[in-house]
């Protein structure tokens, strides 16, 4: 029997849907209390491979695919004149060879509508949440009004919060965050055109400061900076005035993006690389981006947040403790950290040209592609959750750059 069967889950993203599918699949009575989204555009439009075997699960990936753009792979540059690229295809078995670019309105919607039709009761409404002497949070009477008869008790035994950065229940109980080794500011925006090495790939690209991402969707680009906050200031007030300028005048999207058209708002993002200090208490737990969330240079975002819906659902129907939920939660944001730290300092682009320029003799052709087959998978989304794939990076990056000067790489 499930640990709790009836669960109120605060949110309408991808990460509450996918939660409120597979709890119904158990017989969870599961109410989805949502409000609309008043944001044109939503970061986390590019899947990393990882996601599709979920899509799968779901039931859903025919239906995104149908508006989405095939994402190939992905291709790293360097102040527009060197260029990785690593193609889905190349990787190991156990990965999937493709992904998708998505339109995050599309996608949300239609996740939220499979929740609906696998059983989950929708109710479109704020929540207040509150707490008792005794550590319980509870739902504010309005909202139990508005879900009357959907669960067996007046209160549900479960509140998720999945509402993302908002953070509900760590804001209600004081709960610190704990910080990463950057804190820079994202500034997105949709543009009608960039240069593109290829029409799927998600694009990141080192500029002067800081770095940015292309993310080519059905007939416009996603593109966002991702730049300290003191170069964002140098350059306007506002976010519109911080991401026109950068556009403009720096030297390498000057290149990659010379008549970009902005189509949308500019939306700004802070506190990347924070995680809560707990995930769980005694009738709640944190979903997704309200837990904690990394920087965005590996698309990893949305396989975090949904890789937790799986784990929550699993511990669920294992009747394991949250502490267990919890512990798995935070090994996979430390360990996208991690590499998002080998990212930053340069040593994971120099281990790679290392590998790239070995001699060619017998051994390194019989032992590169296997260490090439590893170090893909931090690109698939698979490595974090590959304890020896791991490993391996960690002796790379270490032991495997051959005193060649890892600042080559570095973002500033």
């Amino acid at each position: 029997m499930p640990n709790y069967k009836n669960i109120a889950i605060i949110g309408n993203g991808p990460a509450a849907s996918a939660l409120a599918i597979l709890l119904t699949g158990q017989g969870c009575k599961t109410v989805i209390f949502s409000r609309p989204s008043k944001a044109p555009i939503t970061v986390g439009e590019s899947l990393v491979p990882m996601i599709v075997p979920m899509l799968q699960t779901l039931g859903v990936e025919k239906e995104i695919a149908a508006y989405s753009t095939l994402k190939p792979g992905a291709c790293f540059s360097y102040d527009a004149d060197e260029l990785f690229q690593f193609r889905f295809n190349e990787t190991p078995d156990d990965v999937p060879s493709y992904s998708y670019n998505v339109p995050r309105d599309k996608f949300n919607a239609t996740l939220l509508n499979k929740a609906q039709i696998s059983g989950a009761r929708l109710i479109e409404r704020e929540v207040h949440l509150s707490a008792d002497k005794n550590g319980l949070l509870r739902l504010d009477n309005d909202a139990l009004q508005a879900a009357q008869g959907a669960w067996d008790n007046q209160q549900p035994d479960l509140i998720v919060d999945a509402a993302g950065r908002v953070n509900l229940i760590g804001r209600l109980l004081n709960i610190p965050m704990q910080k990463g080794n950057r804190q820079d500011r994202a500034l997105f925006a949709h543009v009608d055109q960039t240069e593109l090495v290829d029409p799927g790939y998600v694009h990141n690209d080192r500029i002067e400061q800081g770095w940015c991402w292309r993310i080519p969707l059905p007939g416009k680009v996603s593109l966002g900076f991702v730049v300290p906050e003191s170069y964002a200031l140098q350059h306007g007030e506002t976010a519109q005035a911080q991401y026109d300028n950068i556009l403009k005048a720096d030297k390498v999207m000057q290149k990659l993006a010379p008549n970009a058209k902005r189509l949308t708002e500019v939306l700004p993002y802070q506190n990347y690389q924070s995680v809560s200090a707990t995930l769980y208490g005694k009738n709640w737990a944190m979903l997704g981006d309200s837990g904690g969330f990394v920087d965005p240079v590996f698309s990893s975002g949305l396989l975090i947040a949904m890789t937790s819906a799986f784990q929550l659902a699993e511990i669920n129907s294992r009747n394991n403790s949250l502490d267990d939920y919890e512990k798995q939660v935070k090994h996979h944001i430390t360990a996208w950290n991690e590499l998002v730290d080998y990212y930053y300092d340069g040593r994971l682009m120099t281990s790679i040209k290392v590998g790239d320029s070995l001699e060619d003799n017998g051994f390194n052709r019989l032992i590169l592609p296997w260490i090439k087959g590893h170090v893909s998978r931090i690109f698939s989304g698979a490595a974090a959750s590959r304890p020896f794939s791991m490993k391996l990076l960690r002796f790379l990056v270490t032991y495997g750059l051959r005193d060649r000067n890892p600042e080559t790489y570095k973002i500033k």
